[in-house]
């Protein structure tokens, strides 16, 4: 079953990438009227950028739904997440109209949300860098119990192999 799931994903980019290598062609033979073509390559980008969406919201429904044990630990994870860009759009985010050159004004909306994505960022990233440098005091913490249990498991190894 695999083999053929494998061989139809195959088939289907080399279809993709078939379709897309005419659309570049035929945009680098006629560049002076490629309007045409490149609109045609953007839409051809659309439904191929939307069939792989649906494919790998499939693909983890399926999953989530197969494993349920994930399926908690997905949405308490999606809540946490959440909860970080709530922290940041209502609590971080200003509400002031940015103007970043004298052309270009951004209203308060569109400010808030860049800041809000700014400081999620900020957020999540510090998280990361504080779990990497508490990786390895966590691990050390939890190998000192792991120790004692295959030292368990050495010790009856050792009497079942005297045994022999």
């Amino acid at each position: 079953m695999d083999k053929k799931i494998n061989l139809i994903n195959k088939i289907i980019v080399g279809i993709i990438a078939v379709i897309g290598l005419i659309f570049y062609i035929m945009i680098m033979k006629d560049t002076e009227d490629a309007g045409g073509y490149i609109d045609g390559m953007l839409k051809f980008t659309y439904i191929v950028l939307a069939f792989a969406a649906l494919a790998s919201v499939w693909v983890w429904f399926k999953e989530m739904l197969s494993h349920p044990e994930k399926l908690k630990q997905t949405a308490l994870v999606t809540i946490l997440f959440l909860v970080i860009v709530a922290i940041a759009k209502y609590g971080l985010a200003s509400n002031q109209p940015a103007h970043y050159k004298p052309n270009i004004n951004v209203d308060a909306t569109t400010s808030n949300w860049v800041d809000t994505g700014l400081y999620t960022f900020y957020i999540l990233g510090t998280i990361a860098v504080l779990l990497m440098f508490l990786s390895p005091v966590l691990s050390g913490i939890g190998s000192g119990s792991s120790n004692k249990v295959s030292e368990e498991y050495e010790e009856d190894y050792e009497e079942t192999n005297d045994e022999a």
